[in-house]
Formats: structure tokens, sequence, C-alpha cells
């Protein structure tokens, strides 16, 4: 079990880095997001041993980055038969995505919110306030946009039932 199955093209690595970029923007280590780069690549559930040697990551790393997408709600654990390691897989449900970025959310709607407290009267205290008020909009809308998402993708199932 310790071959490669999946060889990357110059497409999947670029898309690979490319997902490790992108995390960095939301404090997520560059190496976390190329891991669940692959894994969305994947066909299968990885062990650590694949997922360092593809992306020639120590294993040690890999390990602290997969227990963090676990974490996130970005990937998931599975027991290995006649085995004690884990295999990984990604899990791509915008819902654990939104769910990880909410507590950036909640930090930055609980600054502005400190921030207008803190501002003398005046346009700093408005602007503070009109934002911690945009940002508190937004979070409340998330739950209910996820769920029409859903619905309409769960529609076309239905009427083929």
């Amino acid at each position: 079990m310790n071959e490669k199955v999946l060889h990357m093209t110059a497409e999947q690595h670029a898309f690979v880095e490319d997902m490790g970029q992108l995390m960095t923007g939301w404090g997520i280590a560059r190496n976390t997001g190329r891991i669940w780069g692959y894994l969305l690549l994947h066909q299968r559930p990885a062990n650590l041993d694949e997922i360092a040697g593809e992306l020639e990551i120590a294993k040690s790393g890999v390990s602290v980055a997969t227990r963090q997408l676990v974490q996130l709600g970005l990937a998931r654990g599975i027991g290995e038969r006649g085995s004690r390691r884990l295999l990984y897989e990604a899990l791509s449900d915008l819902e654990g995505i939104f769910a990880a970025r909410n507590a950036g959310l909640m930090a930055l709607l609980q600054t502005l919110r400190q921030g207008a407290e803190a501002a003398a009267a005046g346009v700093g205290k408005e602007r503070l306030s009109a934002m911690a008020t945009m940002v508190q909009e937004f979070v409340d809308m998330v739950p209910t946009l996820l769920r029409q998402l859903r619905e309409m993708r769960d529609t076309p199932d239905r009427k083929k039932a």
C-alpha cells in the first residue's frame, strides 16, 4: 500500500500550490492548504505516507496538517482495516468551509464593535458601527444562504425520485 496512486499533472500540482497559497490568507498553514488540495484531487482516501511522498512534506508535518484539516471540518480520518493507521479524505461541504471561516468573521465583528465603543462620537464611530452591523448581517445570512443552496442542489434529485 506504499505505492503512489495519484501522480500529479502540472495542472494538478499548480492547483495544490494555489490552494496552499489561498489558505494562508485564511490563517491556515500553506502545507495544510496544499494537503487539502491534494485530498480534493485524490480519488480515494490517502494515508500519511502517500501524502508526504507526493507533496514532499515530512510525515510529521502531514500528520499535524491532517489533524488540523479534520478539526476545521475540511477532511476526515478513516480507520484502515487491519491497521492503526488512518486514511484521510477531503470533505467538500461548503458548510464546513464557512464554519471554519466563521471564527475569523466573529473575531472581526468583536474587534469592530470594540473599536466603535472606543471611538469618539463622529465619523470614526459611525464607520465602525456600520461595518460591525454589516458583518453581523452577513454572519446572520450565511445559514439561510447555505440552506437555500442545499435546497436548490437537492431539487433535481427530488424530481428524479
